[in-house]
């Protein structure tokens, strides 16, 4: 009983810091309080456990174990689907490759943005034949939008040929990036076309799903994640695919 009490206090407290953390180096959204959601009751289970013996607060007690249980295989599993759904880049072929869009900050690419668009050049480098779709439209804060920020950030730094790459700039879900850039390829290169797509490690299953709704079989590259918020998008992506699931997206 001792150790899964420090287990429960230690494992609870680190996620309620990592929402404090990261709290303040990110912008706010539901991945970054998920763990204090999931830590805080955590924390005080382990708290008061040797005090839940007896009534409605040994009942409560398993009650939290079990749920805490079912989560860990939950996780785990989930785990597993994003792991195995990702690709190295050196393992895929295709005609063109979609990125998907994420956020900038003004008309500059976000760090997760600038690792799916260097993951994106090192293929195109690899596959020179192959031309890019570059997909996202104008968000909130975003002065430009996600498509053309990605267009010039493959020109100016990493050195892509203008010409290899195309501009889907109206995509506000990854679904229609799906949508946008099956129609802009087909335009250009038929309907016979190969297709992969770029995105973030944790992304690649939900998306690979997702482009399979749109009549798309293609093959997801994985793109680092930023390491600070691997937990929290974790988490958030975990709910993500739930939520898909249950709407029929996936």
């Amino acid at each position: 009983m001792k150790m899964l009490r420090i287990a429960c206090i230690l494992v609870g407290a680190f996620l309620v810091l990592d929402t404090l953390v990261v709290s303040m180096l990110s912008n706010f959204n539901l991945g970054v309080i998920l763990p204090a959601i999931i830590g805080l009751p955590l924390l005080l289970l382990g708290a008061f456990l040797h005090h839940m013996d007896h009534g409605f607060w040994a009942f409560l007690k398993v009650f939290l174990l079990c749920c805490y249980g079912l989560a860990a295989v939950f996780f785990l599993v989930m785990g597993i689907l994003m792991g195995t759904a990702a690709k190295r880049a050196d393992e895929v072929k295709a005609d063109a490759l979609i990125v998907l869009g994420a956020a900038v900050h003004g008309d500059r690419v976000t760090w997760v943005l600038s690792n799916r668009l260097d993951t994106a050049a090192d293929w195109l480098a690899a596959n020179p034949d192959a031309v890019c779709v570059v997909s996202g439209g104008q968000g909130s804060g975003e002065s430009v939008t996600e498509a053309s920020a990605m267009r010039k950030y493959l020109i100016e730094r990493k050195g892509i040929d203008a010409s290899r790459i195309l501009l889907e700039d109206r995509a506000e879900s990854t679904k229609e990036n799906f949508e946008f850039s099956k129609a802009l390829i087909e335009e250009h290169l038929g309907k016979d076309t190969s297709i992969a797509f770029v995105t973030t490690d944790f992304h690649v299953f939900r998306a690979g799903r997702v482009a399979q709704k749109t009549g798309i079989d293609a093959s997801g590259i994985a793109a680092p994640d930023v390491w600070y918020i691997r937990i929290n998008n974790f988490l958030r992506e975990c709910v993500g695919i739930v939520l898909y699931a249950l709407r029929g997206n996936i």
